[in-house]
């Protein structure tokens, strides 16, 4: 019986706190049959469904590694001077194309090997690129 009486005091509740807000449940019933009748609301229940499956295969941990190597990744990138890879974005692109447009119809000789190799760009080339290979050991105890 205090069960009863406990559901009838919920109920009275309920329909005291429905008359105060009439108009807007109105509003939200007709929203909600708008939905129905344009069929949203079936999509919506559709993703909801699908949501938890879909949600649980973005959380397995070999994506949410590779999420975190990423963001490791884009923040070490935006650690880098802004004025280089602008111009390489700028001008790298058209540069190979302009060379892969020109097949070399000959092999590169010894010679000419060298000389590209001597040349400054090849030369800052491999200074960034071993200055960021040393970056990757571990630094080393002092003493």
């Amino acid at each position: 019986m205090a069960d009863t009486q406990v559901d009838r005091e919920a109920a009275d509740r309920l329909l005291a706190k429905l008359a105060e807000h009439a108009d807007a449940v109105e509003q939200l019933l007709e929203v909600v049959g708008g939905l129905g009748r344009t069929g949203l609301l079936s999509a919506a229940a559709g993703v909801l469904e699908e949501f938890d499956e879909q949600f649980s295969a973005a959380t397995r941990p070999e994506l949410m590694t590779l999420l975190a190597n990423l963001m490791m990744l884009v923040g070490a990138l935006g650690q880098v001077r802004y004025e280089p890879l602008f111009r390489l974005a700028l001008y790298a692109a058209q540069a190979a194309n302009d060379k892969l447009a020109r097949p070399r119809t000959r092999p590169m000789g010894l010679g000419e090997a060298w000389r590209l190799l001597r040349s400054p760009e090849v030369a800052q080339a491999l200074e960034v690129l071993v200055a960021a290979l040393r970056a990757l050991r571990a630094p080393q105890p002092a003493g």
